[in-house]
């Protein structure tokens, strides 16, 4: 199997998964407080979702010959969140990260796929991924989720990988939590249409500030949790300032709807736009800016992923 570093030195396209939780409310009809997919690993029928939805996901990476990368369903599964959802025993963050990394490994090899399917350790925000008014600084950052960073990668994940963080604190402290490790890792922020973290902290800006901190440094950049057309906007309104951070943003984690983050958390159903839309916003993304790495955030099913692998295997 090709190591994740070989695959980043290429062009070739790497699909991810799309959504979960969504998936697991909306089409599934599964309760999922806190956004907390780990329950459904503890639960028969929610455990059954669980399974079809990220099968769906490798199912499409067979079909297409593409590889993908794989986050466990591990965003909330952090010492405060577990415990607010009774998982307080001592030995309960070790025992539910564990068990969420074991269940993707199976299905993996289960799918024949175990050269060309990377498992993400997933960690999550302390408080609120599109709130950073509670988001902790970067030494408070580094010292919480050092404890799941080292969980995960002793699990033995292909990498980690650290989406929706809304700060700039926050994000230098997780990386600096992944980055001791020893394993690759991965950040995806969440942003605004003039390319800012939702703190006001310019992107350029927290990734120099991240790369020069951190050894070692991320193996690269997404963007998650915003629709295509919008991160173009933001690429489009700030060309010059991105330019020297460009080469390190390798891709995106898109949502399906149009809808900016802080009204797509209010919504009470769900919005999966277009997935053709979706497929064209992100074959625009890859062929204006390199993105190499591409799949699905919020409202995404196996529906977007599977045509943005036809568009991008097309001819």
């Amino acid at each position: 199997m090709p190591s994740l570093e070989e695959r980043c030195r290429t062009n070739s396209p790497m699909l991810t998964d799309g959504g979960i939780e969504t998936r697991l409310i909306y089409e599934f009809g599964c309760e999922l407080p806190e956004f907390a997919s780990f329950l459904a690993l503890y639960d028969p029928v929610r455990r059954a979702a669980l399974t079809a939805i990220y099968e769906s996901y490798l199912a499409v990476a067979g079909d297409f010959a593409l590889p993908m990368q794989l986050g466990t369903p591990t965003w909330r599964a952090h010492p405060d969140c577990l415990a607010r959802l009774g998982f307080a025993a001592p030995g309960d963050v070790e025992r539910v990260n564990g068990e969420a990394v074991a269940f993707l490994s199976n299905l993996r090899a289960r799918s024949g796929l175990r050269d060309s399917a990377y498992i993400a350790g997933v960690i999550g925000p302390r408080r609120d991924g599109y709130d950073p008014a509670d988001a902790p600084d970067a030494a408070e950052a580094q010292d919480y989720h050092a404890r799941q960073a080292e969980i995960l990668a002793a699990q033995g994940v292909d990498l980690l990988y650290a989406p929706t963080f809304a700060s700039r604190g926050e994000l230098r402290g997780v990386a600096a939590a992944m980055a001791a490790t020893g394993l690759p890792y991965a950040l995806a922020p969440v942003i605004d249409t003039a390319a800012r973290l939702l703190d006001g902290t310019k992107l350029a800006e927290a990734i120099a500030e991240i790369d020069d901190a951190c050894r070692p440094a991320p193996l690269f950049y997404l963007i998650g949790c915003i629709h295509p057309t919008r991160l173009s906007a933001a690429f489009a309104r700030e060309a010059a300032a991105l330019a020297a951070v460009a080469p390190r943003i390798a891709g995106l984690k898109a949502n399906a709807s149009t809808l900016p983050p802080d009204q797509l958390d209010k919504l009470d159903h769900l919005d999966e736009g277009s997935a053709a839309a979706f497929a064209d916003g992100m074959l625009a993304l890859r062929h204006d800016h390199g993105f190499r790495v591409l799949g699905g955030c919020c409202g995404t099913s196996d529906k977007h992923i599977r045509a943005l692998a036809a568009k991008l295997t097309a001819g």
